[in-house]
C-alpha cells in the first residue's frame, strides 16, 4: 500500500520497520468492495510547523509520510496484547462424491441422497485475524466474483457461531481461493466448516466438533461432512454423516478437469427424473468399494444425466476422457452436481485437453484422498497438488 505524502516543515515521520507484518500485509488486500481497511481511515497526519533558525523568513519544506500499513500493524498489536490467539491460517480442502445416489423427493422440496463423500488434497487457504471491530467481519479474496458480504458462507458461518455461543469476536479474513466455484467440489461448504472451526479455536474450543457439525447444517447441507475425519457415508440431504474408515488407499491419484462453464445445482435437480435414476443399493456400492476399490461400475452419479442436459458439452468431455484414458483411469465420473469430471487412477490429464482449443480454458488439478486426525483440522500436504499443479490449461502450456 502506498503511503500518503504531505509537505510541511522540519521532520520526517518514519515508516514501520516490522518486516514480518510488511511481508504479510499485502496478502490481506481486498478484491472488490470491502471495508477491510476502514479502520485505517481515521488516522490523519499531523502538520508540524517549525521556523528556520536563521533570519530567513521562508520555511524549509520536508516530507511527512503517513503509512497506513503502520496503522494496521498498530491495530494488530493492540489485538495481540489482548488475546491469546489473534491469527490463524487454515487449509480448507474440497471433496468428491465417489458415488451419488438420489433416493427420494422430500416434502420440503429437497431430495434424499446416499453418497460416499471423501476429502481430497485440493483446497483453499484461509487466514483469520481478530478484528478490533465489535460489529462486523471483513472478508477479502484473491479472485473476482466471490461475494464479500453475508452472502458468503464464511460470513454466514461466523454469524452462526456467534449466535450459538454468544461470542463477541469479529474477524479480518483473507480467502486464497484455489478451488473453482460451481464445480461440484464443495469448496464453499468447506470454507464454512473451516470458519466454524477457526471461530471455535479463537474462543478456546468451547464447542465440541459434534456441536459444530450439527449447527453447520442450518446453513448448508454439505457443510457437516467436513467435520468427519475425511471419509463419510452421507444420507438425508447430506447432513446425516456417518464417519467411516477410508475405503480406498489415500495414495490413489486422480485428475480433476473442470470446464469454465458451471452447472446450476437448482437447474440440475429441476431436470432430475427419479424414475430414471439407478436402482443399485448405495450400501452395496459402499461395500464393493471397501472390498475391491474404485471401478467404473461403482461410480454412479444420478445427477449426471440431468447435468448433461443442462451442459451437453460436459457429457462430451466425460466421453472423451473415458475414451482417451483407457488403461489410465479406473473410473471417470462427475462429482456432485458438476461441472468437474474426475479421473481416478492417474494424476495426468489426457493429451487432448492440451491440444484441442475447445479445452484451452479448463481447470486442471491432480489430487489425492485426504483425512484428518480427530480434534485437528485438515493439513495441507507437503507436496499438495492444489498449490503446485492446479492451473488453467492455457497458462500451463
Amino acid at each position: 500500500m502506498a503511503a500518503s505524502h504531505l509537505l510541511c516543515s522540519s521532520y520526517v515521520f518514519p515508516t514501520s520497520q516490522n518486516s514480518f507484518r510488511s511481508s504479510h500485509f499485502s496478502q490481506f488486500r481486498p478484491n472488490g468492495t470491502s471495508n477491510f481497511h476502514s479502520k485505517l481511515r481515521f488516522q490523519r497526519p499531523h502538520l508540524v510547523r517549525a521556523m528556520a533558525s536563521d533570519s530567513d523568513t521562508s520555511k524549509r519544506q520536508v516530507e511527512i509520510v503517513y503509512d497506513p500499513e503502520a496503522r494496521f500493524n498498530q491495530l494488530a498489536d493492540e489485538v495481540d496484547r489482548e488475546a491469546p490467539l489473534s491469527r490463524l491460517t487454515l487449509f480448507s480442502p474440497c471433496k468428491i462424491n465417489v458415488f451419488l445416489r438420489i433416493t427420494n423427493k422430500r416434502e420440503d422440496g429437497y431430495h434424499d441422497l446416499a453418497s460416499l463423500f471423501h476429502v481430497i488434497s485440493l483446497g483453499d487457504i484461509i487466514k483469520f485475524s481478530l478484528s478490533p471491530s465489535k460489529t462486523k467481519d471483513s472478508l477479502s479474496t484473491n479472485v473476482s466474483g466471490v461475494p464479500l458480504d453475508d452472502r458468503n458462507l464464511i460470513i454466514k458461518a461466523l454469524n452462526l457461531y456467534r449466535k450459538k455461543t454468544g461470542s463477541d469476536k469479529f474477524f479480518w479474513i483473507h480467502l486464497d481461493k484455489r478451488v473453482p466455484t460451481g464445480a461440484g467440489l464443495g469448496g464453499g461448504s468447506s470454507n464454512a466448516a473451516t470458519a466454524l472451526w477457526a471461530a471455535n479455536q479463537f474462543s478456546g474450543g468451547i464447542a465440541s466438533e459434534k456441536e459444530l457439525q450439527e449447527w453447520s447444517s442450518e446453513i448448508g447441507s454439505d457443510i457437516p461432512f467436513f467435520f468427519s475425519q475425511g471419509a463419510a457415508y452421507c444420507t438425508g440431504r447430506g447432513e446425516v454423516v456417518e464417519n467411516i474408515p477410508p475405503p480406498v488407499s489415500l495414495d490413489v491419484p486422480m485428475v480433476l478437469i473442470k470446464p469454465p462453464q458451471a452447472c446450476s445445482t437448482a437447474e440440475v435437480y429441476k431436470r432430475l427424473r427419479l424414475d430414471q435414476t439407478s436402482n443399485v443399493d448405495p450400501l452395496t456400492l459402499l461395500e464393493k468399494i471397501s472390498k475391491l476399490g474404485i471401478s467404473q461400475d461403482v461410480c454412479i452419479n444420478d445427477l449426471e444425466p440431468p447435468a448433461f442436459e443442462v451442459l451437453p458439452s460436459l457429457k462430451r468431455l466425460k466421453q472423451r476422457i473415458s475414451a482417451a484414458g483407457r488403461g489410465e483411469y479406473g473410473a471417470v465420473f462427475m462429482s456432485g452436481s458438476g461441472s468437474t469430471i474426475v479421473g481416478i487412477g492417474s494424476p495426468d490429464p489426457p493429451q487432448f485437453v492440451y491440444d484441442d482449443d475447445e479445452y484451452k480454458d479448463v481447470f486442471l488439478s491432480d489430487a489425492y484422498f485426504l483425512t484428518r486426525e480427530e480434534n485437528q483440522w485438515y493439513q495441507e500436504p507437503a507436496s499438495n497438488p492444489s498449490s503446485a499443479s492446479a492451473s488453467v490449461v492455457s497458462e500451463s502450456v
